[in-house]
C-alpha cells in the first residue's frame, strides 16, 4: 500500500460524509480494519459512475489521509481509479423526501474522461509515481 497526502490528490470530504463514514466504521464490527474506498463503478456517455464503500486494504492500494475539522479518515483507491479521480469531493447525501441517501463523489476532472473509451488497467500509472 502506498501512502499519499491529501494535497497531492486534491481530494476533500465534507463534514457530513466524514461523520457518516466514522459512524459506520465505529459501529459495524464486521468492518474491523476496513477503510473507505472510492472505485469506478462503470462508464456511461456522460462520464464515470462511482462507488464508495468499505473494504480491507490491498498491497496495490493508494492510501490518502483526508482531514476535516472533526478529524482524519483514510481513503483507499487502486492505481486505475487514482489516475482518474485525483481531484474531487466526497459527500454524503441524506434526502428522505426524494428517497436519496448515500455517499457521492464529484470528480473535478470528469469532463476530461467523457466519451466512449475505457483505459486498460495495464496502462494505469505505477502507484509509486502517484
Amino acid at each position: 500500500m502506498t501512502k499519499n497526502s491529501q494535497e497531492k490528490f486534491k481530494l476533500e470530504i465534507t463534514e457530513a460524509a466524514f461523520r457518516q463514514a466514522k459512524l459506520i466504521l465505529e459501529n459495524d464490527f464486521t468492518l474491523k480494519n476496513s477503510k473507505l474506498r472510492l472505485s469506478i463503478d462503470g462508464k456511461e456517455c456522460h462520464g464515470f459512475t462511482y462507488a464508495l464503500g468499505f473494504t480491507q486494504p490491498t498491497d496495490k492500494d493508494i492510501l490518502i489521509e483526508l482531514n476535516t475539522d472533526q478529524g482524519e479518515i483514510e481513503l483507499l483507491m487502486d492505481p486505475f481509479v487514482a489516475h482518474y479521480c485525483y481531484a474531487g469531493k466526497i459527500d454524503y447525501i441524506f434526502d428522505p423526501e426524494n428517497d436519496l441517501e448515500g455517499f457521492q463523489f464529484q470528480n473535478e476532472n470528469e469532463k476530461k474522461y467523457r466519451g466512449k473509451f475505457f483505459k486498460k488497467e495495464s496502462m494505469a500509472p505505477d502507484p509509486q509515481s502517484l
